[in-house]
């Protein structure tokens, strides 16, 4: 049997003392530069140069938690309802461009031309924009500005111009009104 002798740990010493003088170098490194970037940005200036952003005027963000979650679980079922429709519409567009690209006869073509039609306005008209929707129901003076000009007799298309809104949007509230 081999002894390992007086000699015989002193590779393994050298070893692990070197990883040791190793981690210990490359450590006192990064914490003197995580030092420095500290020093370099000053002791609050991250605070200062990212301000928390002003409240919106139709957020209602300093509202009781249970509103704010509300808002929060609305505005994601807006861009969930917006992903949905964008994908119909681009599903619908290219079965369009496959009925275009058959050679349908006249007689096969009559029976479904006015839903063909119907379907070229509506991925012409694009989807809707539904956080515009979202944006208009919590803001109550726009949502009552909209309503008087209804009451007034202007058309959806009509009000939509004026204040400078989304067609759709103005249509939305104004039906959520009716409802």
């Amino acid at each position: 049997m081999h002894s390992m002798g007086e000699n015989g740990y002193l590779p393994y010493l050298m070893f692990f003392g070197g990883i040791i003088l190793l981690i210990w170098i490359l450590m006192r490194r990064n914490w003197r530069g995580q030092m420095r970037a500290k020093k370099d940005r000053g002791k609050d200036n991250y605070l200062v140069s990212n301000p928390r952003p002003e409240n919106k005027q139709w957020s209602m963000s300093g509202g009781p938690a249970d509103l704010n979650k509300w808002q929060v679980e609305m505005l994601e079922r807006t861009r969930e309802l917006q992903a949905e429709v964008d994908t119909k519409l681009l599903i619908l567009q290219r079965t369009l461009m496959k009925i275009e690209a058959s050679a349908l006869s006249p007689e096969e073509r009559r029976p479904i031309e006015r839903t063909l039609q119907e379907s070229r306005e509506l991925v012409g008209e694009g989807s809707p924009n539904f956080s515009a929707v979202s944006e208009l129901l919590c803001d109550d003076t726009k949502r009552a500005e909209i309503y008087a000009l209804a009451d007034q007799g202007q058309s959806q298309t009509e009000i939509a111009q004026q204040m400078n809104l989304d067609p759709y949007a103005v249509e939305m509230i104004l039906n959520l009104r009716d409802s």
